[in-house]
């Protein structure tokens, strides 16, 4: 591989990205962005002449372009050149991600139609009631498969039950299925990943499970946020606030609150590696700038989140 090419998966790298291991010249390359086999949200192109190339992501929708360090400028020539290679890059990679976002839409419609709405005594809401969450209507975002199909390293192994939860955009719309695949009896499954988000049919970014939408309090339109399904729930449960699960400390940062709200709680994970805080401070932040009344909750002691405080007390934040 030319010393080009390695700079290029450099620059991949310190996008936050892995790149694949084998640089091709002059072809388009997809590769996973998020570390999953599976995934292959990231892509990339090195031009022919290995001196430039572009990569992104459809995850985060972020695009880069990489020029190598030569040593006399490029002509206008050799400018435009690149210019209509990273136009036709980024064309060429968009029209593939659009067949692969379509694909996932209808996978993803034929899954959510195959799973019901979380009922009493079913194993969703055993596994929920043993968190010490109970509710009288579980939210709609959430249902109950009752055989679905666990894949480990491109096999399928076997159908476990499973609670499913819709993951949406601002619009409300379908954007991807998050699994937390369970024994019959409401425990978790034994299984190498127990939750598992599907293939997305648009950007990931901003995206959340909507258990809960804005209420008035205090005059205010709020709205409250958590990492998890579990978390978001016991905080809802403690605090009555709607609150949704933005499912990782990435969606929390990136988290997009409907235009009415006012007021954001923002339930942080009191991580030991401060991740969770940090999501949460930026979020708050970005809040903040735009006008909003923030309030930010993390638990006492480190190493646990709202559920765990919730599980352990039986009671109220």
């Amino acid at each position: 591989m030319s010393d080009t090419s390695e700079f290029f998966k450099l620059a991949i790298s310190a996008a936050g990205f892995t790149p694949p291991e084998h640089i091709r010249q002059g072809k388009l390359q997809r590769f996973s962005s998020n570390g999953r086999r599976t995934d292959t949200s990231g892509w990339c192109r090195l031009f022919r002449d290995g001196r430039a190339g572009v990569f992104g992501d459809f995850r985060s929708g972020v695009t880069h372009v990489w020029v190598a360090k030569d040593e006399k400028p490029p002509t206008l020539v050799q400018r435009q050149q690149r210019f209509i290679e990273i136009q036709r890059a980024k064309a060429e990679a968009a029209a593939e991600q659009s067949i692969q976002w379509a694909q996932a839409a209808n996978k993803n419609a034929g899954l959510w139609a195959e799973s019901f709405p979380v009922a009493h005594h079913d194993c969703v809401d055993r596994y929920l009631s043993a968190r010490g969450i109970h509710l009288e209507c579980w939210p709609g975002a959430l249902h109950y498969h009752p055989s679905l199909e666990y894949w480990q390293d491109g096999r399928c192994i076997g159908h476990l039950p499973a609670m499913i939860a819709e993951v949406t955009d601002l619009a409300g719309l379908r954007v991807s299925l998050h699994r937390t695949y369970l024994t019959h009896d409401g425990q978790k499954a034994n299984v190498e990943i127990v939750k598992k988000l599907t293939a997305s049919s648009a950007r990931l970014a901003g995206c959340s499970i909507k258990l809960g939408q804005p209420s008035v309090i205090k005059g205010l339109s709020t709205i409250a946020v958590a990492e998890g399904i579990e978390t978001a729930l016991a905080c809802h449960a403690a605090s009555t606030m709607p609150t949704v699960s933005a499912i990782s400390a990435n969606g929390v940062e990136r988290y997009q609150w409907p235009d009415e709200v006012q007021q954001l709680v923002v339930f942080a994970d009191n991580d030991i590696s401060q991740v969770g805080q940090k999501a949460a401070a930026a979020l708050a932040d970005r809040a903040r700038s735009r006008g909003l009344k923030v309030g930010v909750l993390t638990p006492p002691d480190s190493g646990t989140d709202w559920a765990d405080v919730w599980a352990a007390q039986e009671g109220g934040i």
